[in-house]
This record gives structure tokens, C-alpha cells and sequence, in this order.
């Protein structure tokens, strides 16, 4: 997503989704880089923190359409898929996610040049909000908790770690709403009319 140069020279946002829990993570970095900085931001923004993806679904930007970037998912066992010009809502939920982000921006940053600086506070807050898909947040699909903001804290009775429940727990509530969405957005609903072979 391109924005504005920012103090660091950074002039986009590289945006990142999970498919499932609707979980986002936000890196600055400069258009100009290379496919192997590319990588490397990936590592350091989404791999540290949950591991390497069973498969990643992008644009046809020449940073994911790279040698480099193709044979380094190969090894780690990744799966690639491209969008095409004729079916870009196969990259939809990060083009939704670039809009909401575009809209954090320009209401949470007084000075757009310093949007650098407010991005981890809005992947927090973006991953702190419930998903229209889901319907829960993204935080507490991924680790089983809601996470502490200061609206939320209440020294005078704090809750146990042992009652924030497992992982599995956490999933139940959202599993039907996520079993609803379509798990291809090319799948469409079969219709039949009669007559049409006469």
C-alpha cells in the first residue's frame, strides 16, 4: 500500500492477513526494495511471531513473482498463489484491510509524515476490533485471551491466567461464522433454470 514518504524514507505498507482468524500485521518498507528484503520483512513481521504459513496468496508484484522469493518458499514447503487481473478478489481480504488501513491513517495521525510511528498501535487496534467475518477478535482467535487496553484494566480484580481458557476454547465461538464464508470467493451458488436444455 503506498502512503507518503515518511521520516525513515519509507513510502508503503506491506500488509499482511491471515486467511483464517482475520489477523493483520503492518510493516513499514520502501517500494524499491528487493525480493530477498522482502523475504526478510516477512520473517520478521509474520514467521517470528506464527511460524511459516502453509501457503501465501499475493498480487503479481514483481517482489512475489521473483526467483528468489519462489525458491525460498519452495524449501520451506509454502504454497504460492497469485491473484490474476481477472480475479483480483482472491487478494481481497488484504485490499479490504489496505482501505481500513488507508482510514486509520488519515483519522489517527495527526502529522501523516510520522505514519511510521503510529503502525504498531494501529495493528493493535486493528487486531483488537472485532472482525465482520468472525465476529470476535482477532487477538483472542489467535492466542485465546483478549489482550489488556487501558479501558479494560481493573486492578482491583484481576482474572487468573488459569481462567483464560485454552486455545480450542477460544475458537468454538467464531467456528460457525467462519465455516459460513465462502472458502473460495470464486465459488459461486449453482442455479438452475428449466428449460435451458430444450
Amino acid at each position: 500500500m503506498g502512503l507518503l514518504a515518511g521520516a525513515s524514507g519509507h513510502d508503503a505498507a506491506l500488509v499482511l492477513v491471515d486467511l483464517l482468524m482475520k489477523m493483520a500485521h503492518f510493516a513499514p518498507y520502501c517500494t524499491t526494495i528487493i525480493a530477498e528484503e522482502t523475504t526478510n520483512l516477512f520473517i520478521s513481521t509474520v514467521v517470528r511471531l506464527h511460524g511459516l504459513p502453509s501457503a501465501i496468496i499475493s498480487d503479481r508484484s514483481p517482489k512475489f513473482t521473483s526467483k528468489f522469493w519462489q525458491e525460498t518458499w519452495e524449501q520451506y514447503g509454502t504454497r504460492l498463489q497469485f491473484s490474476s487481473a481477472y480475479h483480483p478478489q482472491i487478494d481481497g481480504q488484504t485490499e479490504r484491510t489496505n482501505q481500513t488501513l488507508e482510514q486509520l491513517i488519515r483519522t489517527n495521525c495527526p502529522d501523516h509524515a510520522r505514519w511510521e510511528e503510529f503502525l504498531p498501535m494501529l495493528e493493535f487496534s486493528y487486531n483488537n476490533a472485532p472482525s465482520a467475518t468472525t465476529r470476535h477478535l482477532p487477538f483472542f482467535l489467535n492466542y485465546g485471551m483478549n489482550f489488556t487496553v487501558p479501558a479494560t484494566t481493573n486492578i482491583d480484580n484481576p482474572v487468573p491466567r488459569s481462567q483464560h481458557g485454552s486455545l480450542e476454547f477460544s475458537y468454538r465461538p467464531a467456528h460457525p461464522f467462519i465455516l459460513q464464508e465462502p472458502m473460495s470467493p470464486l465459488q459461486q451458488p449453482i442455479v438452475f433454470r428449466v428449460g435451458v436444455w430444450k
